[in-house]
């Protein structure tokens, strides 16, 4: 990923500040260790799908591609193997896991904008380059939601 945005992007840039903020920054102010577990795992998942899409084979070679979904689904698994020992027997409409699922539509909502603005400018170059900026900051929202989890979970991230 490019540390910059090419000048022909300019034009199209637009401020995903307002959803990154309402659906995904919202989740830094989280203080339990579970939703941050929840949101990283939703944030690589969606992320991993939008570079799955057909459309993102034609920007970038198949082998780096190849790599970085291998890498993606291998963070997933673990986050799931961690989280799955920890939730056990809980039951869906418990008001943790009602909390836990509205994390998860919150990130979704959020990478639905990032898949619905490549829609729009027709999954070009310059929508990927953006779409890029704000997967950056999405990884550094994970960086930020690790700090909050022990020590003993980090084995798994």
């Amino acid at each position: 990923m490019r540390a910059t945005i090419p000048l022909e992007c300019i034009g199209d840039i637009v401020d995903f500040s307002p959803l990154l903020e309402e659906n995904v920054m919202s989740m830094n102010e989280a203080s339990h260790e579970e939703d941050a577990k929840i949101a990283i795992q939703e944030i690589l998942q969606q992320t991993d799908l939008v570079f799955k899409q057909v459309h993102a084979e034609l920007f970038w070679d198949e082998t780096s591609l190849r790599k970085f979904h291998a890498g993606l689904d291998q963070q997933i698994k673990r986050l799931e193997t961690c989280q799955n020992a920890e939730l056990g027997a809980r039951t869906l409409s418990s008001p943790r896991a009602q909390k836990l699922q509205l994390t998860r539509l919150r990130v979704k909502r959020y990478f639905q904008g990032l898949n619905d603005f490549l829609k729009d400018k027709q999954y070009s170059s310059c929508a990927w380059e953006i779409v890029q900026i704000q997967l950056r900051e999405c990884f550094l929202l994970i960086h930020q939601l690790i700090q909050r989890i022990p020590t003993q979970g980090i084995k798994y991230l």
